[in-house]
């Protein structure tokens, strides 16, 4: 090769890594007002028959909404499925410890701390993935960062961010209560002084949402 060339070729190796591909965020959710919920100031449901999920179908939903195997949703000392760990309380069986061939059909007092036990260890998966996965970033992509800081809370891309969490575990458009709340939460704690700033608004406002009564009922 010759020695013109090969300058020309280290030139522009040394740009390529030096300005890293851009990935686009998810694309801006369709905000919709919050609901009336009339004088009484509860929104009446829909349905009006909510049923609590249960181990099998919470699991499989939250691996199927951040796009994680089943098996690394959750884990006890990195052995133990939570989903067998914390069957019972999930409102499943135990045939060969307790005896238990039926479920109660009640929630224990543990069920709403393993749900959130789950639902962290999810996010927790999602967010150290896309963090590490850079332009093939699944959910948190194209967020523009200042080193371990969020480039800016109030851009369009944060609310992309939001509108993908809940198109992806809720199925629906994003309310302008909610945007305007996961905004809030950013600068919250960026004010906190924490040293990541940008991840914990990830963890936690994936955590908000799959942790929702609306996320665990159906």
């Amino acid at each position: 090769m010759r020695p013109e060339r090969l300058a020309l070729f280290a030139a522009l190796v040394a740009l390529s890594s030096a300005c890293p591909a851009k990935v686009d965020p998810p694309p801006q959710p369709m905000v919709m007002e919050v609901p009336d919920a009339g004088p009484s100031g509860l929104a009446r449901s829909a349905r009006g028959n909510l049923r609590f999920k249960g181990p099998e179908r919470l699991t499989t939903d939250f691996a199927t909404a951040l796009s994680i195997k089943t098996d690394e949703v959750c884990s006890e000392l990195g052995k133990y499925p939570c989903l067998s760990v914390h069957n019972v309380a999930l409102g499943g069986v135990d045939p060969y410890g307790p005896g238990l061939y039926e479920p109660s059909g009640v929630t224990a007092v543990t069920t709403p701390l393993v749900v959130e036990r789950i639902a962290w260890s999810a996010c927790s998966q999602r967010v150290d993935k896309d963090l590490v996965a850079g332009v093939n970033a699944v959910v948190f992509r194209g967020l523009p960062m200042t080193g371990p800081k969020l480039t800016n809370p109030d851009g369009p891309e944060v609310t992309a961010i939001v509108g993908e969490l809940t198109h992806r575990v809720l199925a629906r458009e994003p309310y302008t209560n909610e945007v305007a709340t996961y905004v809030k939460l950013a600068k919250d704690i960026e004010a906190t002084g924490t040293a990541e700033p940008a991840r914990e608004w990830m963890l936690s406002v994936c955590f908000a949402v799959l942790s929702s009564t609306e996320a665990v009922f159906y």
